[in-house]
Formats: structure tokens, C-alpha cells, sequence
């Protein structure tokens, strides 16, 4: 009743710097996305800034939810968390270990996680040509695991 509605918004500065129309289906946004990303990425001599510009405006564009939020009312919209931004945090988020620090009722009640086990380390051997190219290599491995019924 006080507060005042969020003003349409015209806003394509983010079509704008992915290169495309308002109009771009899921598959050439991510097309121009990719083009436009590894074209200036910091790794390659682009621009940083430049390149956290458009990763910005494909995670808006690339979700469905954001896309009309900020079709409807701009990049602001989001930025205040219309739109569930990237600024916004889940209070209980905080709290979904706290099971696990303070244990609460019996052991009936907790969830127990399963550990992670070390990482695998392989020396794989690639020429300069295929790593500046960044060529695909396929690579095998195996790994012993315990039988659940015998446990051999």
C-alpha cells in the first residue's frame, strides 16, 4: 500500500552484451555465451571485466525465472532480490550443519554423511600442440572396491 510497484523495464544491456535479440531461444544464447567467452576470456588476453559482464548476464539470461524478471524490470530487480540474486542468502543455510556439530536426540536421529575418499592422482603426458589446442584425452582407471556381502 506504501511502498511503490517496480517500474517496467526495457533493459537489454545484457542481450546487448551476449550479442543478441530479446528473442533468443535457450540454445543460441548459450552458443553466443560460448563464442563470446572464450573470445574474451582473461586466460586467452581479454578483458576481465569484460568477461565477468557476460558471465553475469548469461546466469540471468540462461534462467528461465531471472530472464522474465529482468525482461519485466531490469537488472536492478534482481540486484534487490526480486529475483532471488546472486546477493541473496538463505538464512538457513548457516544452520545445516548444525546437526552434525551439536548431535540432537539419539542416533536414530542422525544423518550420517559418507566420507570422501582420497583423491585419484594420474600422470598423464600431453604435448604443448594438444595443450594449447586443449585437446580431449581418454584415460582409464580401475579401482579395487569391498564386496557388501563378503566384505572381500
Amino acid at each position: 500500500m506504501f511502498g511503490r510497484a517496480p517500474r517496467r523495464s526495457n533493459n537489454s544491456k545484457y542481450y546487448e552484451v551476449l550479442g543478441v535479440s530479446k528473442t533468443v531461444s535457450q540454445d543460441e544464447l548459450k552458443k553466443a555465451y560460448r563464442k563470446s567467452a572464450i573470445k574474451n576470456h582473461p586466460d586467452k588476453g581479454g578483458d576481465p571485466e569484460k568477461f565477468k559482464e557476460l558471465s553475469q548476464a548469461y546466469e540471468v539470461l540462461s534462467d528461465p525465472e531471472k530472464r522474465d524478471i529482468y525482461d519485466q524490470y531490469g537488472e536492478y530487480a534482481l540486484k534487490e532480490g526480486m529475483g532471488g540474486g546472486s546477493d541473496f542468502h538463505n538464512p538457513f543455510d548457516y544452520l545445516s550443519n548444525f546437526s552434525e556439530v551439536v548431535p540432537l536426540g539419539g542416533s536414530s536421529s542422525r544423518v550420517r554423511r559418507q566420507k570422501r575418499g582420497e583423491d585419484v592422482v594420474h600422470t598423464l603426458k600431453v604435448s604443448l600442440e594438444d595443450a594449447y589446442s586443449g585437446s580431449t584425452k581418454k584415460l582409464s582407471l580401475s579401482r579395487n572396491i569391498l564386496c557388501p556381502k563378503c566384505k572381500g
